[in-house]
């Protein structure tokens, strides 16, 4: 049993619904539920029907990569949306996940040296999936505090070099979680040099 399962805390989803027991919302107004964020909506009928027709398809497997198909969409999706002229290469930097929380911890297990006293820096608010992954992947959490002060974004100038040098993952999330708010280019490109110069991964 991993030990450091003891230091993970409980889902704020658990804590949400701890608060709300013996809440009752007024019969007079629709509750609006603040939970999980499932869909509220019908699916679209397209979508309905896309998945009906390919329903023999549910008889394999399928591959981790995803098929070909998938990947050069999702390529082709990234170009027309951030104009990347064709830059992304679907057969080496496209992975389809089932969901991001599964990949954002994953990818920490698989890339964090336990070894060496490794940080994974992180926003703070953040995705709980951030901390848990740092914890089990044997690696210490460091916040950087997202203020109003800041416009909700990092202070990454703050960082001292002593925290890039054990840092071998940076979480960055933009538009950010919860906030919205935007890191714009000038600091990703301070980043990616950052992480050049420590041998750290964004």
């Amino acid at each position: 049993m991993n030990p450091d399962l003891a230091l993970l805390h409980p889902y704020p989803f658990e804590k949400l619904a701890e608060l709300q027991q013996g809440c009752q919302p007024p019969n007079n107004l629709a509750h609006i539920s603040l939970s999980i964020g499932e869909p509220k909506h019908p699916t679209p009928g397209f979508i309905t029907e896309a998945v009906i027709s390919h329903l023999h398809g549910l008889s394999v497997y399928p591959t981790t990569i995803g098929s070909i198909e998938l990947r050069h969409t999702i390529a082709n999706w990234l170009d027309q949306r951030f104009q990347l002229a064709g830059h992304i290469d679907p057969l080496s930097q496209i992975l389809p996940v089932n969901g991001t929380r599964e990949a954002l911890f994953a990818f920490a297990q698989a890339i964090i040296d336990r070894r060496h006293d490794p940080l994974i820096v992180m926003p703070n608010p953040f995705y709980q999936i951030y901390e848990g992954a740092a914890f089990l992947a044997g690696a210490e959490p460091y916040l950087l505090n997202c203020t109003e002060e800041n416009g909700f974004v990092p202070d990454f100038d703050a960082v001292p070099a002593s925290v890039w040098s054990r840092c071998q993952l940076l979480y960055l999330c933009s538009p950010g979680n919860p906030t919205g708010a935007i890191v714009d280019a000038e600091t990703l490109t301070k980043l990616i040099q950052l992480a050049h110069e420590y041998d750290f991964v964004i």
